[in-house]
C-alpha cells in the first residue's frame, strides 16, 4: 500500500465509561474491528487526561492484529530513552516498523495543568533535541558510547544496545502548522501531520511530505450522510461557545487556521467543518456518499499525501464499517 490509512482511537477522558463500556472490552472490540478492516493501523493519541497509555495499546494492537500502531509522543510525558527502548522492543519482537507523531502538547490550559511553562518556540526546541536523541540512538554504533549535551537533555557515555535495522526504523511525523513546526519539519526532513485541507488547497502542497487528519461520515447517498451528520452534531450552545473559546485561547496555529477556513470557505459539498465549529471534533470532516468521498480521498492520494488519519465519530452506528466501504473503493 503506497499510502497508509489509519483510524483514530477515540477515547478521551472518561467517555468510554459514560457509555458503560469497560476499558478492556472497548479496546478489544476496536482492535478486532481494525484488524478486520482495510485500515493500515491506528493512531494512538497522547492526552493529559485520557486514560489510555499509547504504548500499552500499541503492544495490544501488535499482539492481536496485523496492523501498525501510529504513536503520538509528547516530550513533556516521556524521556527519549524510554521511547527508544519501547521502539526497539516492539519493532524487533513483532518485526514491524512503528509510525511516530511528535507533538509539543495540547492547549495552553493543558500545559498549565502539568506546569509545562515553556513558550511555543521553546517546546519545539525541546522537541528538536528529543527527536535528535531518538534518531541517533536508534542508529548508534552499539560498541561505542553515546553522549548528548543540550538545553533540555544531557546524556553522558550511554551504551545503548538497541539500534534498529533500516526496515524497522520508525516512520517520523511532526504535527503542527506554526512557523516553529515548519522550521523543525524542514530541518529534520520529516513528514508534516496536519488537518486535512479542501481540494482547492491541496495542490499548493505538492512538494511537501504531508499526512492529513480528517473525519468521515459516509453513507450510500449524500442525503443519508447529512442526516447522520445532523444527528451527530446536535445544536448545543454551550458546547459551541466552549469550542469558540478554545479556538481563541489555543496556541495551536492549525486550530485557528481551520476556523479561518470555515469563515472564508469556498463552496465544497464534501469538505465539512460543522463538527469542528459545533465542538464535536477538532478535525475537518468529509461528508457524503461512499463514491463521492472515495473520489475526494483519491485526489488526496493522487497528490502524494503519504498517510491519512481518519477519525471514527461516535454516532451510534458502526462508522468503522461505513468508512471501510469507502476504503475498498480507493486505488491504493
Amino acid at each position: 500500500m503506497s499510502v497508509q490509512l489509519f483510524n483514530l482511537l477515540g477515547i478521551s477522558r472518561d467517555s468510554v465509561f459514560e457509555e458503560k463500556t469497560s476499558f478492556a472490552d472497548y479496546l478489544t472490540d476496536f482492535i478486532k474491528q481494525t484488524d478486520a478492516s482495510d485500515f493500515s493501523g491506528t493512531l494512538l493519541p497522547e492526552s493529559i487526561e485520557g486514560p489510555i497509555n499509547p504504548w500499552f495499546f500499541a503492544q495490544e494492537l501488535l499482539s492481536k492484529s496485523s496492523k501498525l500502531p501510529f504513536i503520538a509522543i509528547n516530550p513533556c510525558f516521556v524521556h527519549p530513552l524510554y521511547v527508544v527502548r519501547n521502539l526497539y522492543n516492539l519493532s524487533t519482537f513483532y518485526q514491524r516498523p512503528i509510525y511516530l507523531n511528535f507533538i509539543t502538547g495540547g492547549s495552553a490550559v493543558d500545559s498549565l495543568k502539568i506546569n509545562d511553562s515553556l513558550s511555543k518556540e521553546e517546546k519545539y526546541n525541546r522537541l528538536d533535541e528529543f527527536i535528535t536523541i531518538v534518531q541517533e540512538l536508534l542508529t548508534a554504533n552499539e560498541n561505542e558510547t553515546y553522549s548528548f549535551k543540550g538545553t533540555y537533555y544531557t546524556l553522558e557515555n550511554i551504551v545503548f544496545k538497541g539500534s534498529l535495522p533500516k526496515e524497522l526504523q520508525p516512520v517520523f511525523h511532526i504535527a503542527g502548522s506554526s512557523e516553529f513546526a515548519q522550521s523543525l519539519i524542514e530541518k529534520k526532513n520529516m513528514t508534516q501531520l496536519k488537518m486535512g485541507e479542501c481540494l482547492a488547497n491541496v495542490s499548493l502542497n505538492k512538494e511537501k511530505k504531508l499526512s492529513y487528519h480528517i473525519g468521515i461520515i459516509a453513507r450510500e447517498t449524500s442525503e443519508e450522510a447529512q442526516e447522520v451528520l445532523a444527528s451527530f452534531c446536535k445544536v448545543d450552545r454551550k458546547r459551541t461557545i466552549l469550542q469558540q473559546i478554545s479556538i481563541k485561547q489555543s496556541n495551536s496555529v492549525w486550530k485557528q487556521k481551520v476556523y479561518e477556513s470555515y469563515k472564508n470557505s469556498a463552496e465544497d459539498s464534501i469538505y465539512n467543518l460543522t463538527p469542528f465549529v459545533k465542538g464535536y471534533s477538532d478535525v475537518p470532516y468529509l461528508v457524503g456518499s461512499y463514491t463521492d468521498i472515495a473520489n475526494y480521498v483519491q485526489q488526496y492520494i493522487d497528490n502524494k499525501i503519504e498517510s491519512i488519519i481518519i477519525e471514527i465519530p461516535k454516532t451510534g452506528f458502526n462508522e468503522m464499517l461505513e468508512i471501510d466501504t469507502v476504503i475498498t473503493k480507493l486505488r491504493l
